[in-house]
């Protein structure tokens, strides 16, 4: 199973929700590894920090990317991909090989303007791959009183992506986390808050495919 984090423009959240997302699986007891092919290597300096046990890998090249998702997915029971900031070879690739495709958006006119442009790349491999990869866009950074993020709410139905009905607040505790090189989900009660929009989160978007990957495993003996 890989799940890619896209996005054609950089500070909408990748990093932070691929680290979390691949901490949250190695703590649902599944072999988990991270691929980052962002420049920046934020995601792979960061999950190494939180946990010696989940496989992080790099890659530069869309060939480097089909070489490791390859070898990554044969030995691992989930692939977390935190992509490139762009609408390069490198993003198509990681959508052509991923099951799902996370789009992060945050309250601003220039992301979601960005974010129309990953929904095109999205839609591209969904047309090669036979409808594959799933897509959610996801609402990052959320504040429950701000105008911007009510008309994100509003706006994002239109993009023709499917919009996970849970969101991410903007809270300190993800800040905290990346400076003590942990996740929310393993703060205890300074990170409770931040820890449920996670775990509510992805519970939501990863229900059916580890439901899949279980009966797999059981039918796998």
């Amino acid at each position: 199973m890989m799940i890619v984090c896209a996005n054609t423009k950089g500070g909408v959240g990748k990093s932070t929700i691929a680290v979390h997302l691949a901490a949250w699986l190695h703590d649902q007891g599944f072999k988990t590894a991270l691929l980052d092919c962002d420049k920046q290597r934020s995601s792979s300096e960061w999950i190494a920090e939180v946990d010696s046990g989940i496989t992080v890998r790099t890659a530069d090249t869309p060939e480097a990317c089909l070489a490791e998702a390859t070898e990554l997915t044969r030995t691992h029971d989930c692939l977390v991909g935190d992509g490139p900031g762009g609408l390069d070879d490198l993003s198509r690739t990681m959508l052509l090989l991923a099951d799902l495709a996370l789009l992060p958006i945050s309250p601003s006119i220039l992301d979601l303007r960005s974010v129309q442009q990953a929904t095109g790349i999205l839609r591209y491999a969904q047309q090669i791959n036979g409808g594959r990869p799933e897509g959610r866009l996801v609402l990052n950074k959320m504040k429950t009183r701000d105008t911007i993020s009510r008309e994100l709410r509003n706006a994002a139905p239109e993009l023709g992506v499917q919009v996970a009905e849970h969101v991410i607040r903007d809270l300190q505790a993800y800040r905290d986390a990346a400076q003590q090189g942990t996740v929310v989900t393993r703060m205890g009660k300074k990170g409770a808050q931040a820890a449920s929009d996670m775990t509510q989160l992805f519970t939501e978007l990863t229900g059916t495919l580890i439901t899949q990957l279980k009966q797999k495993e059981v039918a796998n003996g």
